[in-house]
């Protein structure tokens, strides 16, 4: 290899590669050590997790769709929370516990703020009427 301007841009763009791919491995390791601390402190190290309903992930046993008018429900699964506190396909989840559900705040992310066994109030709006209904969420099966 010379010193001409070819040789000089190939062995750069040899090192930008390799700055590039060290950078992506540094980045992987501090996620991966980032990710474990939080894990760590998050759960507490060796701290059991609580028996019973108060663990795992919150479940309502909905299908939904987002817009800026809430959550519409297209299909309430059977034998779920959902279908227990009575709501139905069409209906319009517009709160949970009196906090905004919609495209920007969505029903999961409302939802994941609870744990299962928890009874939660949601703002529903059926045949144009809005009102609250009662629901103690399960555990994600």
């Amino acid at each position: 290899m010379g010193n001409s301007p070819q040789d000089l841009r190939n062995r750069m763009w040899i090192w930008i590669a390799a700055l590039i791919l060290i950078a992506m491995a540094c980045g992987c390791i501090g996620l991966a050590v980032g990710g474990l601390a939080g894990y760590l402190i998050g759960r507490g190290a060796g701290a059991p997790t609580p028996p019973g309903p108060t663990s795992g992930t919150p479940w309502l046993g909905v299908m939904v769709t987002h817009d800026r008018d809430g959550a519409r429900i297209l299909q309430v699964l059977p034998n779920s929370p959902a279908e227990e506190a009575g709501l139905r396909p069409g209906d319009r989840i517009t709160a949970v516990d009196g906090e905004p559900v919609d495209d920007r705040h969505p029903l999961p992310d409302a939802l994941r703020r609870h744990r299962p066994g928890e009874t939660v109030r949601l703002t529903v709006i059926r045949d144009g009427e809005e009102r609250t209904l009662s629901v103690t969420l399960g555990r994600a099966p």
